[in-house]
């Protein structure tokens, strides 16, 4: 089912982001403590970042997170004011693959999906690719429903003059996607470079969790707190929350 976490604040190493909570993301890879389904996420992870020059950039590796003899070396040599992480539990039927492996990028944005759509078939495409613009529809690598929900967020932000408008956009269509047969769980976090928007959402079944923690000067995001003794606050369900490294600076209900 994939677990995430994201940062925007003062630059820190990847090692400081990744490793050094107690209940970081590689401890979740093989022991998450509130995942709806799957007791693993060994199927590949990513991470991404801005570079110097804020240019969005990404690692992935299909292989298990506590696997990849790269990470070590790129945790002491990669800084950053943003970060986005992702571990994934395949869904069955969905293929392991770096095209399938998040986070994704697109020009200036950054996209990670925690959650499933099922069924997941080929009925459920063909009701996204009734929708998405052929020019968006062949960008469509893999076959995961993340991939799907990216392009359906890409149609959207070029069709609106915000983010937040774009993902409200994005889930009315996905209640006429999913209609009463298709159970959608919809936790998502997205950087435009300058703040993260993250939702906690779903069709047709239970949220998945989200918490956020917020510092003077950062913001984290996690589908489980990544530290016991600090304050992590639960996203209220069904909601749309942007934030800058200091915090909340929008909310909306979905």
């Amino acid at each position: 089912m994939c677990r995430l976490a994201a940062y925007l604040g003062a630059e820190i190493s990847l090692s400081v982001f990744l490793k050094e909570h107690e209940h970081n993301l590689i401890q979740q890879s093989w022991a998450p403590k509130e995942m709806q389904n799957g007791i693993l996420n060994a199927d590949g992870y990513g991470i991404a970042w801005l570079s110097e020059k804020n240019i969005p950039s990404s690692y992935k590796n299909i292989l298990p997170i506590w696997s990849d003899t790269n990470l070590n070396s790129l945790a002491r040599s990669l800084s950053s004011h943003l970060w986005l992480a992702s571990i994934r539990g395949a869904t069955p039927g969905q293929g392991i693959s770096e095209s399938n492996t998040q986070p994704f990028i697109k020009d200036s944005f950054i996209f990670t999906h925690n959650g499933s759509l099922e069924p997941f078939n080929d009925l459920t495409k063909a009701n996204f690719l009734d929708i998405l613009p052929n020019i968006i529809s062949i960008g469509i690598t893999g076959d995961s429903d993340s991939l799907y929900l990216f392009a359906l967020l890409r149609h959207h932000l070029e069709r609106q003059e915000s983010v937040s408008n774009a993902v409200i956009s994005m889930m009315n269509d996905l209640k006429s996607i999913c209609g009463d047969s298709i159970s959608a769980l919809l936790n998502i976090v997205i950087s435009d470079g300058d703040s993260l928007y993250a939702c906690r959402h779903a069709l047709n079944g239970d949220c998945p969790s989200l918490y956020y923690l917020s510092n003077q000067d950062n913001v984290w995001i996690a589908s489980e707190p990544l530290s016991p003794k600090d304050m992590w606050i639960s996203f209220p369900e069904n909601c749309l929350i942007r934030f800058n490294r200091t915090g909340v600076i929008e909310d909306h209900h979905l």
